[in-house]
């Protein structure tokens, strides 16, 4: 009884299949696995700042003490604005600008915006803008971060 047991677990044909079974077990465990960049967190709301009209530009001084955001992005309600760039303060005083030179319509946003670097505690956004001049209706920017 023991000896078909060893037999078949010393035989090399044996092993070699065993083996690639085992090899293709692991690898489709490891490849089923989330990562742990895969997914970013959720946006979270840093701020707003209403906009005056006309040619300007507005910032958003974030007031969360800790937090490291790899994104940002700015959504717009009420009135439409035409967003020139963005310039992005560190808590180390770096700064990081971006071009945006888009339109972006009441209830939309714009892309999501990669920041560069380690240290990417945000102080304040500063956003230049355009916004219609002949309306009474004043845009709102609201700022997200999302780790």
């Amino acid at each position: 009884m023991l000896m078909p047991l060893m037999h078949s677990i010393l035989n090399p044909q044996v092993m070699k299949t065993k083996t690639f079974y085992l090899t293709g077990l692991l690898l489709l465990s490891v490849m089923t696995l989330p990562s742990a960049t895969a997914q970013p967190g959720p946006w979270e709301k840093l701020g707003f700042a209403k906009v005056h009209g006309g040619a300007d530009y507005d910032e958003i001084q974030v007031t969360r003490l800790r937090g490291l955001f790899s994104e940002i992005k700015l959504a717009v309600e009420n009135e439409g604005v035409e967003f020139d760039r963005v310039v992005v303060h560190f808590a180390n005083g770096g700064k990081e600008e971006v071009s945006i030179r888009k339109f972006i319509d009441a209830g939309q946003e714009t892309r999501a915006i990669d920041l560069r670097g380690d240290d990417r505690i945000i102080r304040r956004v500063v956003f230049y803008y355009k916004s219609n001049p002949m309306t009474d209706i004043k845009g709102k920017v609201v700022l997200y971060g999302r780790n």
